[in-house]
């Protein structure tokens, strides 16, 4: 009410952030948003899609960054960024050499699923879709399990998002590959309550996220316009 009344932009927000981008993502965001505004507080909660989307009905999270995954009729959604799905294997994996891998290459070899509402309905879709069925021998619903599993030799993952370390949490190397074909990528935005009207706080901070948070550039991440030039920087010393 004071950030309405002033004209400023005042006060204490409540961001949640889905659970595998809060590492990278929230920081550097709430930090330079505090520091824009310095009459601001960022009180931040990570949870998974649904947790999130439920934390805003309840009025407990003013604004969530999350995903476009079935986002439901009371929920407001903006893009900031699309993010298409990748391989991911250990140094030591055939798979490490080869520039993509399919599918139906990967169909047979052990995977290593993120086990969280909805996202694993994701990642299972790629191959669903495609009439294939995988082989789940792990799962876990947390990021750095997972990658840490992966680089042990476990087997392979499909993750979004794009991490600027190469390294598992026990120093393990881990290797990006690019997944062949055309798949639904996962949309990071902003979500906020329909039928709430937007305070000058929040519409700042997404304002905020929208400068910091595009293909150029992601905080803590591997934009996608930077890896798709370092994919043709790649094939160009290849060819040469």
């Amino acid at each position: 009410l004071a950030s309405e009344t002033s004209g400023k932009v005042r006060g204490p927000l409540s961001l949640g952030c889905m659970v595998t981008l809060a590492p990278m993502l929230v920081p550097e965001l709430a930090q330079s948003f505090q520091t824009a505004f310095p009459a601001t507080q960022v009180r931040h909660i990570e949870g998974n899609q649904e947790q999130l989307l439920e934390g805003l009905r309840r009025a407990e999270v003013d604004v969530a960054i999350a995903y476009d995954l079935h986002i439901p009729d009371d929920i407001v959604f903006k893009p900031l960024v699309s993010l298409p799905p990748h391989v991911v294997v250990s140094e030591a994996h055939p798979f490490a050499g080869q520039t993509a891998v399919s599918l139906r290459e990967l169909v047979s070899e052990p995977m290593i699923l993120l086990d969280l509402p909805l996202s694993r309905e994701y990642f299972l879709s790629l191959f669903y879709d495609a009439g294939l069925q995988p082989v789940v021998v792990a799962r876990s619903a947390h990021q750095e399990v997972v990658r840490t599993m992966v680089a042990n030799g476990y087997g392979y993952s499909i993750f979004n998002v794009r991490p600027r370390s190469n390294h598992a949490l026990d120093g393990r190397k881990l290797v990006r590959v690019r997944l062949a074909g055309t798949h639904r990528p996962m949309t990071i935005g902003t979500a906020t309550l329909k039928q709430l009207r937007q305070s000058r706080l929040v519409e700042a901070f997404e304002t905020h996220c929208r400068s910091f948070i595009s293909e150029s550039y992601i905080p803590g991440m591997i934009a996608p316009a930077l890896e798709r030039t370092v994919r043709i920087r790649d094939k160009t010393t290849t060819a040469l």
